[in-house]
């Protein structure tokens, strides 16, 4: 028999389930009415057609887990599986279990059969991935059929892992043969905790949230501690976050307006059961009371010693505070969304760069943190180099050479002093407080078109 043959198509998964919800109340109903978000676009010179999003929620009938189904005119289909996972240390739990879901679940008990399923229905595979708030895992594919075909396993695999021990040893954490250490997460995480950008990232929001916010732990894991993680911490951690109550579902592409009842109603039931946890309480995600600015120097591993970066951090408004986020997203947009923003001609696109890129933005945690990193800042050398040894065949005979390009750094007065204290910081507010002197540089239409940036580009994600 083949592959194909084996796949278990959603109609198949139903007559095999003792414990399906055909013959019974349906096993998700609509939660409130359907929304709708329009808007225009000019794909044909000046013809103006109307696009519209329709989303739709569905509530399972026992639990408070959801699926949100939003149609948009897009050729892939994604399914988008959401575990809201807190980090209240650095041993990687959320991360760690989110490799063990993929060993194998109780009705799919088969090691990789998820991506062998997912490769017959016209997908490239499943994916995840753990940030500190939650744990998300994906799937694209090229028909809503194969959507609905993966679905059900999926959901298994995330709600009814095996965990074995075994697994456990193969994908967290084990001396090999040779007494090194080995896993695949270890491994992972052995080039991730040391690099730059992931560096900057955990100290900083470790200065901008509490200590014990869920923001300031290392979702990924630090290898010390993984090293003394065990499968039984990841067990119990699993039953308290995964449980169905806590579990959201997001389905995108043109899917049908028949899908729900075809493929949600026909779900094996037995797949969707709490236990009765509920960990969607709101975690633990505020700001130091300590309102006074912060500065932490951290060092990095860097076959270069040429440049490093800043990265600047205030606490932002509540994920509810919806009209102030985008006004912020607006307002990042303007000052750094194109290489003729402002930020990006004050710092990059000069004769003498003070940094190579300059990106901001607004995260996506609970309560929200403006971020400004500032990459390839030119470290100075102030030590003398010693050309004692190894001097050239040309000095050797008395030749000259043309000095006036061997230091960039005279050629701006400020590189010399941007790792000083405080020194990159207050040319940064004092480009802020021109900026907002100036009125945008005197443009008003400034806001409006980097609000026209940030909608088209949104949509453009939306459409993919």
């Amino acid at each position: 028999m083949t592959a194909e043959e084996n796949t278990p198509s959603p109609a198949s998964n139903i007559g095999n389930s003792s414990s399906s919800s055909s013959s019974k109340s349906p096993l998700f109903v609509k939660d409130g009415e359907d929304i709708f978000i329009q808007r225009s676009s000019n794909d044909s010179g000046s013809c103006k057609q109307s696009v519209g999003y329709r989303t739709s929620v569905y509530k399972h009938f026992e639990s408070n887990m959801r699926f949100v189904v939003c149609r948009v005119p897009s050729p892939i289909y994604t399914l988008n599986i959401y575990v809201p996972t807190a980090v209240a240390d650095n041993k990687g739990l959320p991360h760690t279990l989110e490799h063990l879901i993929f060993c194998g679940s109780k009705r799919y008990p088969v090691r990789g059969y998820l991506d062998v399923l997912a490769a017959h229905n016209y997908s490239i595979g499943t994916n995840a991935w753990t940030d500190s708030d939650h744990t998300c895992y994906t799937l694209d594919a090229a028909a809503e059929d194969a959507v609905a075909n993966v679905l059900p396993a999926f959901l298994d695999h995330v709600l009814n892992p095996l965990l074995r021990d075994d697994h456990f040893v193969t994908e967290v954490y084990h001396y090999d043969e040779t007494g090194k250490e080995q896993g695949v997460v270890f491994s992972e995480m052995v080039s991730y905790e040391n690099n730059e950008e992931n560096l900057s990232s955990y100290h900083l929001n470790n200065l901008v949230y509490n200590t014990s916010a869920t923001y300031a732990g290392y979702s990924g894991g630090k290898t010390r501690d993984i090293a003394n993680l065990t499968n039984s911490e990841i067990i119990d951690y699993h039953r308290k976050y995964y449980d169905a109550n806590n579990v959201t579902v997001v389905l995108t592409g043109a899917f049908s307006d028949d899908f729900e009842e075809r493929y949600l109603q026909t779900i094996p039931a037995d797949i969707i059961q709490s236990h009765g946890h509920d960990s969607r309480e709101p975690m633990d995600c505020s700001p130091p009371k300590n309102s006074t600015v912060l500065h932490e120097t951290v060092k990095f591993p860097s076959l270069g010693a040429d440049a490093g970066s800043f990265d600047f951090g205030w606490c932002g408004p509540p994920h509810e505070d919806v009209e102030t986020i985008i006004a912020l997203d607006i307002l990042m947009e303007y000052l750094a969304g194109t290489s003729s923003s402002p930020l990006d001609l004050r710092f990059v696109e000069r004769p003498s760069p003070l940094a190579s890129s300059v990106s901001v933005g607004v995260n996506d945690n609970i309560v929200k943190m403006l971020n400004m990193t500032f990459s390839g800042v030119p470290y100075p050398h102030n030590e003398p180099t010693d050309h004692a040894e190894g001097s050239s065949d040309d000095e050797e005979n008395g030749e000259a050479h043309d000095c006036d390009d061997e230091d960039d750094d005279a050629e701006d007065p400020d590189i010399p002093y941007l790792f000083d204290d405080g020194y990159l910081q207050n040319l940064l507010l004092e480009e802020l407080q021109r900026i907002f002197d100036s009125r945008f540089d005197g443009d008003p239409h400034a806001l409006a078109n980097a609000a026209k940036r940030l909608s088209d580009g949104l949509a453009s994600k939306i459409e993919k």
